[in-house]
């Protein structure tokens, strides 16, 4: 497989001249061999050099397809904010990143066997594997939400014109004519990039995706279950920055099994209803039931 160079955007407020620092800094490439839901990792050393003061800060980072952590070696009490990891390069190596043919398969395999480990190793309300489980659910969302996207846009090319000419943050991208001229999958590399470095559990940012691209609404397709989803998604922030402890430092105590069952099940019927919207169909009742 071939490398390539992955960063992320890290925020921080300098520890040597206090001011707010916003850098580009090179992580390690996640690996995307296994299948997208197990969220693989990697991890390394990097660099980040304050623009202001010129200070160079080692630190340590863990990257996956759907999270990226840094930390700073000497300054561990330094909070930093970071985005997902995007691709930093516009060569056609590229596209060989490959997204999964059947995002909703994938997702429905991940649900199946994350219900089997939490029945046979699950236990009470702070137990280990239901944080696992529960934390793994939600990444499998973020993965279902994000192949089935990327894959809309690069086999339409109306919904990908829709995504240039509505979304923000694509409309202010700028190019010189060498540039256009020297690439000419130039704007293809663009939006697929953009739409990779999208935090996929940011709701609703994704929304807004959603209904440029495809027409689809996640809050209306959410119904009753979106404020639901939003808490598990703070929650799924405390088990993985806090170790299963919200922000004054208290265990939570509120994964039980029947919590990370409901979460998976409102999780896959919004995957059923998404589902259901591109392709022209109602939802049969069994794509609710329970693990």
């Amino acid at each position: 497989m071939a490398i390539h160079r992955f960063e992320t955007t890290a925020r921080f407020v300098c520890p040597k001249c206090k001011r707010a620092v916003s850098d580009n800094v090179e992580v390690p490439e996640p690996s995307y061999e296994a299948e997208r839901a197990t969220d693989p990792g990697a991890e390394g050393p990097v660099e980040i050099t304050c623009p202001k003061c010129k200070t160079v800060f080692n630190g340590y980072c863990f990257n996956t397809v759907s999270d990226c952590e840094i930390t700073l070696d000497d300054h561990g009490d330094t909070i930093v904010e970071t985005e997902i990891a995007r691709y930093a390069g516009n060569d056609e190596d590229w596209f060989d990143f490959d997204t999964s043919d059947h995002p909703e398969a994938v997702f429905n395999d991940s649900y199946h066997h994350t219900g089997d480990l939490l029945t046979e190793h699950g236990g009470e309300g702070a137990h280990l594997v239901n944080r696992m489980v529960f934390s793994h659910n939600i990444g499998a969302l973020e993965s279902y939400l994000s192949d089935t996207l990327i894959n809309l846009v690069s086999n339409d090319a109306a919904a990908m014109n829709r995504l240039l000419a509505k979304d923000k943050e694509l409309k202010e991208k700028k190019f010189t004519l060498a540039e256009i001229a020297s690439e000419k999958e130039l704007v293809r590399a663009e939006v697929l990039g953009h739409l990779r470095s999208i935090v996929y559990h940011n709701i609703p940012r994704v929304r807004a995706l959603y209904q440029i691209a495809a027409d689809i609404d996640l809050f209306e397709l959410l119904g009753d279950d979106k404020d639901k989803l939003f808490k598990a998604i703070e929650y799924r922030h405390d088990c993985v920055h806090r170790n299963g402890r919200d922000s004054k430092g208290y265990r939570l105590e509120v994964f039980s099994k029947a919590y990370v069952r409901e979460t998976a099940d409102l999780m896959r019927r919004l995957v059923a209803r998404v589902e259901g919207k591109l392709y022209g169909f109602e939802p049969d009742s069994d794509d609710f039931l329970p693990f």
